[in-house]
C-alpha cells in the first residue's frame, strides 16, 4: 500500500476591503479604452463650439499685444455676457450623464405612480376620519 500523505490545508483568500475594491475598479476604468463620440452627440454639440470659437481665438491672438489688450478684455467680457463657457461646460457635464434605460425608467416611473397613489389615499383616509372625528367631537350636543 501506498503511503497517502496529508492532505494541505486549503488557504481561503482574505477578502477584500471595500478600499482595495475601490482601487481596483479605478484601475480597470483607467485602463479601459474610452468610449468614441456617437455622430448626434458632435452634431448637436458642433454649434457651441462654432459659436466660441471667434472670442476664443481673438481674445488669445489680441490678448499678446500689449496694444490690443483692450480689445481683448472686450472679446473676454462679450463672452460672459453671452455666457459661451458656460454653454460648453454644460454641454461637456450632460455628455458624462448616465441615462436610464427604455426598460429602467417605465419601472421608476411605475413606483413612483404607485408611491404617489398609496400616499394619496392614506391621506385621503386619514383627513376623512379625522374630520369625521372632529365633526362628531365638536357637533355632538351636550
Amino acid at each position: 500500500m501506498a503511503d497517502n500523505p496529508k492532505p494541505k490545508k486549503r488557504r481561503l483568500k482574505a477578502p477584500q476591503t471595500v478600499r482595495e475594491k475601490a482601487q481596483s475598479k479605478a484601475s480597470k476604468t483607467e485602463t479601459s479604452k474610452p468610449k468614441k463620440k456617437g455622430k448626434l452627440k458632435s452634431i448637436i454639440g458642433w454649434p457651441f463650439k462654432k459659436i466660441a470659437w471667434p472670442f476664443k481665438k481673438a481674445g488669445k491672438f489680441l490678448g499678446r499685444y500689449r496694444v490690443f489688450r483692450f480689445i481683448a478684455k472686450i472679446f473676454k467680457f462679450l463672452a460672459k455676457i453671452l455666457l459661451i463657457n458656460y454653454f460648453i461646460s454644460s454641454w461637456k457635464e450632460l455628455k458624462l450623464v448616465t441615462w436610464p434605460s427604455r426598460r429602467e425608467s417605465l419601472r421608476l416611473t411605475f413606483a413612483v405612480l404607485a408611491f404617489a397613489i398609496v400616499f394619496g389615499a392614506l391621506v385621503a383616509t386619514l383627513d376623512y376620519g379625522l374630520s369625521h372625528l372632529f365633526k362628531s367631537l365638536l357637533l355632538s350636543k351636550h
